[in-house]
């Protein structure tokens, strides 16, 4: 048997609270759909044991009915035929009810309603009393009771129609057609006529909600249930029987609640912030979409599961997880446990977890917890520890320098007083005069100490780095040796800068000297390079101590063996070096570091392990009436200025995961389409798969076996109207002449700027 209508089911429950007696019968079979509890009870029945029944003719089943003509009515006219229904328990007499048939269609089948009120002769206060309750069960639901006739044009509204929408009762401007126009015009595909003129009839119940214009102007929202009757022989629509409630209350509360949700999310979305719940009893995990998005799993076919998280922690944090949920089921609240995850894209990212248990009846059923990605934190807390220890460090050095220097003064002093006594003794002469040479090294360490804790004398001039470094070629030719092949690379324009010329030659000569201890003992390239920078606000809020400006960079680059990552924070303090005891005291990076620093510049080291180091100092433009150079060429046009007659599509490829997401990134606002790749093998497999990529920007040296020049040259024999973009942590020049690029190709210089790099981008695609 079909399922009953859930209009029949409401209807039902309604006119129950009425004490309606009433029946639904579905044609052309017959057969009861629903009744009213109160009729089954009169009859002494379940609603099972009539639901289901077939209406037979009278007297020739246990649920019979025919026609029958009441008496005349106070009107003296004939009343209408109405239909009695006979049901003939197993042991005792028939019973009998009365009834009013209306039609409807319900489902796309045609059902006949009964509606009915006691059996026998109906009296006058008995259907008052029914229709009091019907009215007051529909005002306890907040319902108003409306119809409207298709044939005769006629609205029936009831007093509570006329209250909600503020009319007085019975005012004749409000009826079915004006109810429509009153309507909000945002609204209006959701009323009923709407929808029979646009379902080619074929609604027979509506559900839904709109706003309607109440008569001071104000809209209210309102819940509309309809049904139409139709005429039992054409199906034409006779009459639309509805009922209407004010919901106003209810839609302003859903939308503080979707608007507290939507803050929610917006809030976690911001502070990165994920949230969980996990029910102890059945073991259902619920994640927040800002969780699945931290832990990089929200497109995961993997049903939810504190497993799951587990997986992406790292090993060494796991038991620590496993520890923190088993304290919470006892019922301990476990805050600020810090793990890290490793996601399915590689990267990484540190998290602060809560966890609280959640009880019932003193029991723990379930646990709540917040997951937090503090990666960024985390960074600046090392990056300003590192500031603080470099600056502790310096504040250290500088006074022990002084100090020292105030010892040697002393030392130095007495040797040359105890010298004019022993002038006769040679041997004795010899003697102070190896101490002197000693105080003099001495003096010499203190120097860098104190320009490492910037606290050195600098006499600075106006230079040209152009004009000054040709100086140094010959000395610096035999610090590095024949095995080396120095080159300069000068740049056009260069800025001038305010600077120690001592100083600053002494620090170009520690960095080749380094460069030449990193490539013994077979040799290689050695790179001294200018240019100009702009380093804008994007870049200097992720460095310590420098200002966006323009800045004259000279950069020393090797072909040596690189620096570990795990030694690069370290390499400017004093007394630490990679070199063996024999080899150097570490004082010359941290020399380098506080003249640098004292300059107001900025030192960058950029290095790959087997591969080289390029050591970057910037030094800030000395502004000069007389002297203003031509600036480097910068975008004149904003980043969302591209104009191409179709989307393009370019190719980020970076071993750095770090480095390639931020390239993305500053690409992705032009408008354009990125894709990504770790490694030049998937980066073929990308440009294989897509032949709609017009850009590849790709690092010149890369993990992976296959370099940025190798890709290159791959990928051109597959694509060879592909335009390519190289990136590189060395100075141009010196990276041109170790990895032998082409010259037409251009390349983009790390770091970079936004405009650096887009302004390169945007050149690129459209060559």
């Amino acid at each position: 048997m079909n399922a009953t209508p859930a209009s029949l089911v409401e209807l039902a429950k309604i006119l129950q609270l009425a004490s309606v007696e009433w029946m639904a019968a579905s044609l052309p079979d017959a057969t009861i759909m629903e009744v009213t509890p109160c009729l089954a009870e009169r009859w002494r029945v379940s609603r099972e044991e009539l639901v289901g029944q077939t209406l037979a003719k009278f007297g020739k089943g246990r649920l019979s009915a025919r026609h029958v003509t009441d008496e005349t009515n106070d009107t003296g006219q004939n009343a209408p035929t109405r239909i009695e229904v006979t049901y003939s328990p197993p042991v005792g007499a028939p019973k009998h009810a009365r009834f009013t048939a209306q039609m409807m269609r319900a489902d796309g089948r045609e059902v006949m309603l009964l509606i009915g009120q006691s059996t026998g002769v109906a009296l006058a206060t008995e259907t008052h009393d029914v229709e009091r309750r019907l009215q007051l069960a529909l005002r306890s639901g907040g319902y108003a009771l409306w119809d409207y006739d298709y044939r005769t044009g006629i609205s029936h509204l009831s007093p509570e129609v006329y209250e909600m929408l503020g009319f007085s009762l019975a005012d004749p401007s409000l009826n079915f057609h004006t109810w429509n126009e009153r309507v909000h015009p945002d609204d209006v595909g959701k009323t009923i006529d709407h929808a029979l003129a646009h379902s080619g009839n074929h609604v027979d119940q509506w559900q839904t909600k709109y706003r309607i214009r109440t008569r001071d102007e104000k809209y209210i929202w309102v819940e509309i249930i309809a049904g139409v009757v139709r005429d039992s022989i054409d199906g034409k629509p006779t009459k639309t029987i509805g009922l209407a409630r004010n919901i106003t209350d209810q839609m302003n509360a859903f939308e503080r609640l979707r608007f507290s949700e939507r803050n929610l999310r917006r809030s976690q979305a911001a502070a990165r912030l994920g949230s969980w719940a996990y029910r102890i009893d059945s073991g259902i995990v619920k994640l927040s979409d800002e969780m699945l998005e931290l832990f990089g799993i929200a497109d995961t076919v993997l049903p939810p599961s504190l497993s799951l998280l587990e997986s992406y922690m790292l090993e060494e944090d796991q038991e620590k997880w496993r520890e923190a949920l088993e304290l919470a089921k006892l019922g301990r609240n476990v805050p600020n446990l810090e793990f890290m995850l490793r996601l399915p894209s590689g990267h990484e990212r540190h998290i602060e977890a809560s966890i609280e248990a959640e009880r019932e009846n003193g029991e723990v059923i379930s646990l709540f917890g917040i997951c937090q990605d503090i990666s960024e934190r985390k960074a600046l807390e090392k990056k300003f520890l590192q500031a603080q220890k470099m600056e502790a460090v310096g504040q250290l050095t500088g006074g022990i320098a002084h100090d020292f220097n105030n010892l040697l003064m002393v030392v130095m002093g007495n040797l040359q007083l105890v010298d004019q006594l022993v002038r006769d003794d040679e041997r004795a002469s010899r003697r102070i005069k190896s101490a002197l040479d000693a105080v003099e090294r001495g003096s010499e360490l203190t120097k860098r100490l104190l320009a490492f804790s910037r606290q050195q004398t600098l006499q600075s001039t106006s230079v040209d780095l152009n004009a000054q470094l040709p100086k140094m070629e010959a000395i610096l030719h035999q610090a590095v040796g024949e095995t080396i092949e120095l080159t300069f690379a000068p740049a056009t324009g260069i800025w001038p800068v305010n600077v120690d010329v001592t100083q600053l030659e002494t620090a170009v000569l520690n960095l080749c000297i380094n460069a030449r201890d990193a490539m013994m003992p077979k040799g290689g390239r050695l790179v001294v390079e200018l240019s100009n920078v702009i380093l804008d606000e994007t870049y200097c809020a992720q460095h310590d101590e420098v200002h966006p400006g323009e800045y004259a960079m000279l950069a020393v680059t090797d072909t040596g063996c690189g620096i570990h990552k795990e030694n690069l924070d370290k390499v400017f303090q004093p007394f630490f070096t990679t070199k063996g005891p024999e080899a150097g005291s570490g004082l010359g990076l941290s020399m380098i570091y506080g003249f640098v620093k004292q300059s107001g510049g900025h030192i960058k080291i950029y290095s790959e392990v087997g591969h080289g180091t390029s050591v970057k100092i910037y030094l800030p433009r000395a502004r000069s009436e007389a002297n203003e150079p031509v600036s480097p060429r910068r975008a004149t046009t904003k980043p969302t200025d591209l104009v191409q007659k179709q989307r393009a599509v370019v190719l980020v490829v970076e071993d750095n995961d770090a480095v390639r997401d931020v390239a993305a990134a500053m690409i992705a606002e032009l408008g354009v389409e990125t894709l990504t790749a770790s490694n030049g093998a998937e980066a073929l497999r990308i440009i294989e798969q897509r032949n709609d990529i017009d850009l590849v920007l790709s690092d010149v040296i890369m993990a992976g076996g296959m370099n940025g020049p190798e890709l290159a040259a791959r990928a051109l024999k597959m694509r060879p109207q592909l335009k390519l973009l190289f990136m590189s942590g060395y100075a141009p020049g010196s990276v041109r002449q170790m990895q032998e690029l082409p010259d037409s190709i251009d390349l983009v210089n790390k770091p970079f700027t936004r405009n650096d790099l887009t302004s390169k981008v945007k050149r690129a695609l459209a060559a």
